[in-house]
């Protein structure tokens, strides 16, 4: 009898522990766990019941948002643009409605819609001038205007990272090379230089800084500033293990333009064999070829200067 008592006991605590599990199993985690499985046609269905069931919820808001991911995730782009438009009609002063703002100005972009996504990401910072996207919406921008070819318009978004968003590393740090990568192409390598630098330089943005060094070596070179090229090569083969193959060619470039054949010939044998798969490995072979019969034809010159003064 005593057994039975203990077992009368624990039903309470079994209906309450299985009342729980039930109910945190509610109709939208069922939805978004197909959705994290990538499962997407299955949870759009689960959805769209849980719209039509319980409209005005929060649950409702939710249920549109992912909805649009949804469709996002299986191409259906026209679908996804439809349920942003709506989350933006039917509820422009909720939260979601911002990330629905934001997405309608980047799905624009995605299919090709150049001219469309540049006004819905301007409305977008018009909007929300203090919004969550605000430096993604520059960026976005600029790089539109920077595929355009509108390279006045780009600097200018761009421009507007540099200086707003100092604290978005990886925003701030692609807009400062960018930035460099069109005054360089402008052949003002001042400019260039002078951006290149602005990269952050901390230990979580070690690749996008060396990457900026890289760069700035190169407008070194071409501005003929051989020594600070190679000074800033060296340092990223000694210190940095992010792109050594670059930095070598780099440094065996600079070497070789400044007549300093040695120093070359024994950097470019390094690249070729420290990375026998280089892309520039038959540029390397032909200055190699080149330095070689260089360095024979000015040891024959010094021979016969020598030659000549015994006579």
């Amino acid at each position: 009898m005593a057994h039975w008592n203990k077992f009368f006991a624990l039903i309470p605590a079994l209906i309450f522990i299985s009342f729980t599990v039930s109910a945190s199993d509610t109709p939208l985690d069922r939805a978004n766990k197909y959705f994290d499985m990538g499962r997407y046609n299955e949870a759009i269905p689960l959805y769209e019941k849980i719209k039509a069931t319980y409209p005005g919820s929060d649950w409702e808001l939710t249920a549109r948002l992912m909805t649009a991911r949804s469709y996002e995730k299986t191409g259906d782009i026209d679908g996804a643009m439809n349920e942003y438009s709506d989350i933006i009609k039917k509820h422009s002063a909720t939260s979601i409605a911002e990330e629905a703002f934001f997405s309608m100005a980047r799905l624009r972009a995605l299919k090709g819609k150049t001219g469309e996504a540049i006004k819905y990401y301007d409305a977008y910072l018009k909007k929300y001038p203090m919004g969550q996207y605000g430096a993604m919406a520059l960026f976005d921008i600029a790089s539109l205007y920077k595929e355009k070819g509108e390279e006045a318009n780009a600097l200018n978004m761009y421009g507007q990272i540099l200086k707003f968003f100092p604290d978005q590393v990886w925003f701030y740090s692609w807009a400062a090379i960018y930035t460099g990568h069109i005054y360089f192409k402008k052949k003002d390598f001042d400019r260039a230089i002078e951006n290149y630098q602005r990269v952050i330089n901390t230990k979580d943005n070690q690749m996008l800084y060396t990457l900026s060094c890289i760069h700035r070596g190169q407008a070194y070179t071409e501005k003929r500033d051989y020594k600070a090229a190679e000074n800033i090569f060296q340092n990223i083969i000694k210190t940095s293990g992010y792109f050594t193959e670059e930095a070598l060619y780099g440094l065996a470039r600079a070497e070789y333009d400044s007549g300093e054949y040695d120093m070359a010939k024994e950097t470019l044998s390094s690249l070729i064999q420290l990375f026998p798969g280089t892309i520039w490995k038959a540029d390397a072979e032909k200055k190699l070829t080149k330095i070689q019969k260089r360095l024979k034809d000015d040891a024959k010159n010094e021979l016969k200067e020598e030659l000549k003064e015994q006579q």
